[in-house]
């Protein structure tokens, strides 16, 4: 726009500028017409100076006057062309306007048919609900069928298992009382032998399972005329292949009576070196009785809880030394171990551990470590069930070495030793002659061995003898000694 008002700026001086040069050319024509007649128009010429001066002064006015108008021309250009560029920024604003407007209505009309399309899944969900709707309402009506033919059947079977478990009780008692039958029927003294594994010589000869035949070495015999050889025989014979577990099998029976609700005392006797503890107590690869027996116990406990029994189990460890009585748990002296309260196996193991550390041991010519204490683990299971009632303990024995001092070589400690621990198995023996001849007094206070132990051999009581004796021709006199007090024992019954 201020183009275009310069560019007419510039015509309207052109005209005016070609306006004077015409009036310049043509006063110039009448100077040259006056020059030529400057005497004759002398006077016209002055004459005509004033005309000049008005012509003069009516262009400059003209002038003025058209630069005036030149100027307001270009004012009102101006003015017009900012209302232009006012009425083009309104139209343009208006317009970006518009564009949102019809973006927002463009959002609007795609969330509307966003919104159709999830109404019309909403209602293809819904029409599916009310057919899963009508499928689980006619599902709950055959499962409440169902529970109500389930709750009739369940009213039967809970008196059957009523009369299920009634019947498993009376079953249980049987299976107890039968099984104490048993027991008293293969003898309430019993007698086992087990020759020490891995021993290589034929000293020791088996003439079936329950009769042993003991060659005399020659170095032994006294003349030919002596007997050379002596016959023995016992409920069972393991040789020296037997492993643990097929000793524990021939025992279980007696630790399921402790359960039934007797007592039960099992020895280990022989001398030393020829396997008590390995019996009793075994290796980290071969278990003894002792861990076995724990662990048969525990799981008959389940079965009881089972069948609604308030059980519990404790468990002590003993051991007799020099004919006193201490506690292996609390390493004190005492007269009467304190039974402990265990939950578990677990438990039971770390007690042990404890009191295997506390043992007695010491080295001797016939062993390294020879075990110089009597060592009692007792367990102690109670129970009730309604009326009935069971408290019984399980003694497991694993006796000091039984050999003579002389054979031994035991001098000094050793052999005070020594002679506590045979003086305690003569009074055992002793005892148990007692029972076999139903003598009135039956000297259990002889020996701190045997006092401690009275309350478990008397009675309904079962007690096991497992002689462990070694087939080495070097050891025929020990071994000739126990198999001897052996036979003394299994003449035995129990006074009742």
């Amino acid at each position: 726009m201020e183009k275009e008002l310069k560019d007419i700026r510039a015509y309207h001086l052109k005209v005016i500028e070609d306006k004077l040069i015409e009036l310049i050319t043509h006063k110039n024509r009448i100077l040259a017409a006056q020059s030529e007649e400057i005497g004759e128009f002398k006077k016209s010429f002055d004459e005509f100076k004033p005309l000049t001066q008005v012509i003069q002064k009516t262009t400059r006015e003209c002038l003025q006057e058209f630069q005036s108008k030149l100027d307001e021309a270009d004012r009102q250009a101006i003015q017009q062309f900012h209302q232009q560029q006012d009425q083009l920024e309104y139209h343009g604003n208006r317009l970006n306007q518009q564009q949102s407007q019809m973006q927002m209505i463009q959002e609007l009309f795609e969330q509307q048919t966003k919104q159709r399309f999830q109404i019309a899944e909403m209602q293809k969900a819904k029409e599916r609900m009310l057919n899963e709707l009508q499928q689980t309402k006619e599902e709950l009506e055959q499962k409440k069928f169902l529970k109500q033919q389930l709750m009739n059947n369940f009213k039967l079977s809970q008196q059957q298992y009523i009369q299920l478990q009634q019947e498993l009780k009376d079953t249980e008692h049987q299976k107890r009382y039968w099984n104490n039958l048993l027991q008293e029927a293969k003898g309430n003294i019993r007698v086992y032998c087990r020759i020490r594994p891995n021993s290589q010589e034929d000293m020791l000869l088996l003439n079936g399972e329950c009769t042993l035949v003991l060659r005399v070495p020659e170095r032994f015999l006294k003349s030919t005329n002596c007997q050379k050889e002596s016959s023995f025989n016992f409920e069972h014979i393991f040789n020296q292949e037997a492993d643990q577990q097929e000793i524990y099998n021939e025992l279980s029976d007696l630790v399921q009576n402790v359960v039934d609700g007797h007592n039960v005392c099992i020895f280990a006797y022989g001398q030393t070196g020829s396997g008590k503890t390995y019996t009793m107590q075994g290796d980290d690869y071969n278990k003894g009785v002792i861990p076995r027996a724990v662990e048969q116990i525990f799981q008959e406990r389940q079965g009881m809880l089972e069948l609604g029994w308030q059980t519990s189990i404790r468990v002590g460890f003993q051991e007799i030394y020099n004919e006193q009585s201490r506690d292996l748990i609390t390493n004190q002296k005492c007269d009467e171990v304190k039974l402990l309260d265990v939950k578990d196996i677990i438990e039971v193991a770390d007690h042990f551990n404890t009191a295997k550390k506390n043992r007695q041991v010491a080295e001797t010519l016939s062993n390294e470590v020879s075990s110089r204490s009597h060592f009692i683990f007792q367990l102690n299971l109670q129970g009730h069930l309604g009326d009935k009632q069971i408290n019984s303990t399980l003694n497991l024995i694993d006796l000091a070495g039984s050999e003579r001092a002389n054979v031994a070589k035991t001098e000094g400690d050793r052999f005070t030793e020594t002679k506590a621990i045979n003086k305690s198995l003569s009074a055992l023996g002793d005892v148990f002659n007692a029972l076999y001849t139903k003598q009135q007094h039956v000297p259990f206070r002889n020996s701190k061995l045997t006092f401690s132990l009275y309350k478990y051999m008397e009675g309904s009581s079962k007690t096991l003898m497992m002689v462990n004796i070694s087939s080495r021709s070097e050891d025929f006199q020990q071994t000739l000694a126990s198999l001897r007090f052996a036979e003394k024992v299994k003449s035995c019954q129990i006074k009742k």
